[in-house]
């Protein structure tokens, strides 16, 4: 097991050595944090023997989250959408969706997205904004902020 924190909340991470270099989700801040290879993670967390034991014979389920086609055109934002952006003052061509916890942290990583992603894309120009709290469906149920951008 690969041992490391979050860069962005310190949480305690680990994940097997084969997801080495993939992208995974802190369980805390929701952060995409990618894996390290062993030697650059920093020392080791200390793990109790049974824990251990518990882990290798399988009767432990591993609490990390994994992200799904982290090679996918539309996650590295490369997919090449048919319908040209409109640049008026008319509708929207396409829409794009941001979520998060409820939690002052993960809003703020939400915030810093959301502002990367239109500084990302100068031809952007936002038509209609909308937000809502919803349960999001996942590992665990929870309440989320939602917010749809159309631009």
């Amino acid at each position: 097991m690969i041992k490391f924190t979050c860069s962005k909340c310190n949480e305690a991470m680990e994940a097997p050595e084969s997801m080495k270099g993939e992208l995974l989700q802190c369980p805390n801040c929701r952060f995409p944090e990618r894996v390290p290879a062993p030697e650059e993670g920093p020392e080791p967390l200390q793990i109790e023997e049974e824990t251990e034991k518990s882990y290798a014979s399988g009767d432990m389920v591993s609490t990390q989250i994994r992200t799904f086609e982290t090679d996918s055109k539309l996650v590295t934002g490369q997919y090449e959408f048919k319908r040209p952006l409109i640049k008026s003052d008319k509708g929207a061509t396409r829409v794009r969706t941001f979520h998060t916890r409820l939690a002052a942290n993960a809003m703020s990583y939400m915030d810093d997205q959301i502002n990367s992603w239109i500084d990302q894309n100068p031809d952007i120009e936002v038509k209609f904004t909308n937000a809502t709290v919803g349960v999001v469906e996942g590992k665990k149920s929870e309440p989320h902020l939602i917010v749809t951008v159309w631009y």
